[in-house]
């Protein structure tokens, strides 16, 4: 057996020649761990298939929110830096633990307040009622026992015909005395009677 593998060997160098200078070694070799990575990479080969199949999508107003999204996130991570230095809410010591006595002490004290009587408003209220009630009355009955008043009441031609038939000739002065615009009138206007002497 080992002459035939001479044989062969001589035989493979004449016919070709680069591959007779290669070792007869196994050149295949697995990597340190491969078997135990394996099932990983096939995960990772999948899913990296599945996103080239299916591209990213953008969410809807990604970009007209993006600005507000960055500055939220400047404004979170100076907040941050500031309560890293010192710079942030404290709560002071013994704040929770003090809390519920403090909740307690200021429910439990019954608040009192003071009840002010007002009687005197109450009197003056009264009296400024009385008062205008009691002047409205008088001017009231003041202003509707006038003679001009009650005359206004009674018709124009009522008190023609009152005149015609009870008025005598001494009335006449007197009458025209009172009359405003006693211009347009004359005596002739009035039917007098004539009086029995």
């Amino acid at each position: 057996m080992f002459m035939k593998s001479e044989d062969d060997k001589m035989e493979l160098e004449k016919e070709a020649p680069t591959l007779a200078t290669i070792s007869k070694q196994n050149t295949f070799k697995t990597p340190e761990g491969y078997f135990n990575e394996l099932t990983e990479q096939i995960t990772n080969q999948i899913k990296i298939s599945e996103l080239i199949n299916n591209p990213f999508e953008v969410p809807n107003n990604y970009f007209d929110e993006l600005s507000k999204q960055i500055t939220s996130s400047v404004h979170l991570n100076t907040f941050k830096n500031l309560e890293s230095k010192g710079f942030g809410f404290d709560v002071p010591s013994n704040y929770f633990s003090e809390a519920q006595e403090r909740i307690q002490n200021s429910v439990a004290k019954p608040k009192t307040s003071k009840i002010i009587k007002l009687h005197f408003i109450r009197y003056a209220a009264a009296a400024c009622i009385l008062f205008t009630t009691t002047l409205g009355v008088y001017f009231n009955v003041k202003y509707n026992t006038t003679v001009s008043h009650q005359l206004s009441r009674i018709p124009a031609d009522d008190i023609e015909t009152y005149l015609n038939q009870h008025t005598e000739n001494s009335d006449l002065p007197m009458l025209i005395e009172n009359i405003d615009d006693a211009s347009d009138l004359s005596i002739d206007d009035f039917q007098l009677k004539k009086t029995p002497n």
